[in-house]
């Protein structure tokens, strides 16, 4: 028996119950889990980015709350130190049932590497693009305009690669229909601007008018071009 009516929890029983009590309750509260609660328990961790951290968790939780559900695994994702090196990677904790654990494990390196997993995106793709890096700045635009149109307009998330991302390609995800109709439009873009265009202005005749431009953001800087 667990008394819990105080601020300190009191456990009454047999002194080798007593024992497992209380490292059940040490375990909870260290690691979120019991591992004995699972059947053929694992715990491993994998070596992820900073960067992809945000992919991992979803908008609202959704994505990890996803595997959590989908797999039947803790999921834990670390803290990453204020001044840390930019270079470091950090060590995401699974722990369940062994197959769910390898499972969550090939989940979350696709996700790090392409934005999603099936798993946890039902529907989704995805396209690696062949983009030269003097063509970012093409296809990013004026204060990252460009790329927000491609985005909002095909409902599609479009990757540019960083110093430190996995995939080193330009990569679109979204749902398949989306992420071949949005791969059309990259590609006339980008042939534009191979062909001395100067991006989605001369691309379809229009002006740039797809919203007020919001303030860029400190990586698409290094791309930039003023038109």
């Amino acid at each position: 028996r667990i008394d819990t009516s105080g601020e300190v929890f009191t456990i009454m029983g047999k002194a080798d119950a007593v024992e497992h009590a209380e490292r059940a309750i040490k375990e909870l509260i260290a690691k979120g889990y019991w591992s004995e609660s699972f059947e053929n328990f694992k715990e491993e961790a994998v070596a992820v980015h900073p960067s992809s951290f945000p992919d991992l968790i979803g908008k609202g939780g959704v994505v990890i709350k996803a595997m959590k559900s989908e797999f039947g695994v803790e999921v834990t994702i670390p803290e990453v130190p204020k001044n840390a090196p930019a270079g470091k990677k950090y060590k995401v904790t699974l722990a369940g049932k062994n197959e769910n654990v390898e499972a969550a494990k090939k989940a979350i390196n696709n996700i790090a590497m392409y934005g999603y997993d099936e798993m946890t995106h039902p529907g989704f793709g995805h396209e690696e693009l062949d983009v030269p890096q003097w063509a970012y700045s093409f296809l990013i635009g004026k204060a990252g305009s460009e790329l927000r149109h491609i985005q909002n307009n095909y409902k599609v998330k479009v990757n540019i690669p960083r110093e430190h991302s996995m995939c080193q390609s330009v990569v679109c995800v979204g749902e398949k229909p989306n992420v071949e109709r949005a791969k059309q439009y990259i590609e006339k873009l980008l042939w534009n601007a191979e062909n001395q265009t100067k991006g989605r202005d001369k691309a379809d005749g229009a002006a740039d008018h797809w919203g007020q431009e919001e303030e860029e953001e400190d990586w698409m800087k290094a791309y930039m071009y003023k038109r």
